[in-house]
């Protein structure tokens, strides 16, 4: 009974959530069907919609904290459950995921969701998962390729005063991606081809260098297809020499 409650307590939390504290449709419609509603849209199980309102705080700003601006129909994984065909957007500066739904009265509404809970999340373009970094703190890394050797992109962006134009106004950078090797619990960053190589000992990094030259492979712009491909080989190297 006590569980029961619970979960009816987070439905009706989340319906006055959802609702944006407006008036009801109706004089007519009770509390009841509004949650009758939110039983048919989302299920007695808050696993998905336990997150809190989002609010957008950048009206003013030049650009936006997202890595895509537009919302992108994702694949969840929260708590050990898959939600699939979500729309996402990936809050890059903040470390924020938002789920864009339609709440009951059909109106478009974001929902940051619980970031304590989210494991991983992927679209038809990348794949993300959270771990820790090389700071130590836990953050959302694109999965380029995973092995024993495993490489992974952070994305960023930067908030800063625009000092040019004297109105005191922000703007956010254009999404920056940093690139790591990972090996164990050890990540190395790397910028360009040099510094790629130099994670592998002296005998390899010279076997590196060729298939690179030899695949006109340039780290920096390399398509996913060309790093899986340099990541196979690395591996496959580094196998043969234990």
């Amino acid at each position: 009974m006590r569980i029961k409650l619970e979960i009816w307590m987070s439905c009706l939390a989340a319906v006055v959530c959802f609702s944006g504290f407006q008036p009801l449709r109706s004089q007519d419609l009770s509390l009841a069907a509004q949650l009758e509603e939110y039983d048919q849209k989302y299920g007695n199980d808050p696993r998905l919609v336990n997150g809190e309102k989002y609010y957008y705080p950048y009206r003013r700003s030049e650009g936006d904290p997202f890595l895509e601006s537009s919302p992108r129909k994702s694949t969840l994984h929260i708590g050990g459950n898959v939600f699939e065909d979500q729309a996402i957007r990936y809050d890059i500066y903040n470390q924020l995921l938002v789920l864009e739904y339609e709440d009951v009265y059909g109106a478009t509404s974001s929902l940051v969701l619980p970031n304590s809970r989210v494991e991983a999340f992927s679209d038809n373009r990348r794949s993300f998962t959270k771990m820790k970094g090389p700071e130590g703190e836990e953050e959302f890394f694109q999965v380029v390729y995973e092995g024993p050797i495993s490489c992974y992109y952070a994305w960023k962006k930067e908030y800063r005063l625009d000092a040019t134009s004297g109105s005191g106004e922000y703007y956010f950078t254009e999404p920056v991606r940093e690139a790591y090797l990972a090996r164990g619990h050890a990540f190395y960053s790397y910028g360009g081809n040099r510094g790629f190589s130099r994670v592998f000992d002296k005998e390899n990094k010279k076997l590196i260098r060729h298939f690179m030259r030899q695949h006109h492979i340039n780290v920096r712009t390399a398509s996913e297809s060309q790093m899986e491909s340099l990541m196979e080989y690395c591996n496959s190297i580094a196998d043969e020499a234990q």
